[in-house]
């Protein structure tokens, strides 16, 4: 018969297997993980990892291009013609449009302080998915608005949804990021938000010879489309 083990010299051989086990682990995590400079060919081998976060980063391109086709549609006559309330000519003008350019911030603000509890929940990926579906919604609106009150819930509800993108795709970004990418791929998100406000602009500027009053409604498409 075997020698029944004293609790003591167990509780000893666990410590020791658990010590081997962190050890081991350590050195998986060591072989496939490195610290060093990162390297293009890296991500030729690798494309995954930039695949997800440049798909991530277009959370900065819904805020960049919201944020630069309100400053030009504000201004066009088509719109004022449609939204009388815009016009300079209305006795609230500036609060009319005070208010509906700082809905979407608005929303963005409300849409940042409900994401991390969200991003918690359901996890980041399904976090900035409800993201994107209250963004379309908020296109949606705008789009189809035919008074004042409907386009400022529009941006309201579409801010709820640039915010929580502006937020939560650098958090996602940065966990799902290769070390030594991580730096380089967070200014996906910043370059998208350049490159949304660089497109309003010049969509903006391709279509300033159409006369219609349904031409504010083709941006807020493009916008959703994206």
């Amino acid at each position: 018969m075997t020698k029944k083990e004293h609790p003591e010299e167990l509780n000893k051989s666990s410590a020791v297997h658990d010590e081997h086990a962190d050890i081991n682990a350590l050195a998986l995590l060591s072989s496939e993980v490195k610290y060093d400079a990162g390297k293009l060919r890296d991500l030729i081998h690798n494309p995954y990892a930039f695949g997800a976060a440049f798909l991530a980063s277009f959370g900065g391109f819904s805020f960049g291009y919201d944020q630069g086709v309100i400053s030009i549609i504000l201004v066009m006559s088509q719109f004022r013609q449609q939204f009388p309330e815009t016009s300079p000519d209305h006795a609230h003008y500036g609060f009319n449009v005070g208010l509906m350019t700082g809905m979407l911030e608005l929303g963005a603000f409300i849409g940042c302080l409900f994401f991390p509890a969200v991003a918690d929940r359901i996890s980041r990926k399904w976090g900035l998915t409800v993201a994107t579906f209250f963004f379309v919604i908020g296109a949606t609106i705008q789009t189809a608005a035919q008074n004042y009150a409907t386009i400022v819930a529009g941006r309201f509800i579409g801010g709820i949804g640039v915010g929580t993108l502006a937020m939560g795709a650098p958090l996602y970004i940065s966990e799902i990021s290769p070390p030594a990418w991580r730096g380089s791929f967070l200014v996906l998100e910043a370059i998208s938000i350049v490159i949304g406000a660089i497109v309003s602009y010049w969509i903006t500027y391709g279509t300033r010879y159409i006369c219609t009053t349904s031409v504010e409604r083709l941006f807020q498409r493009k916008a959703d489309v994206v």
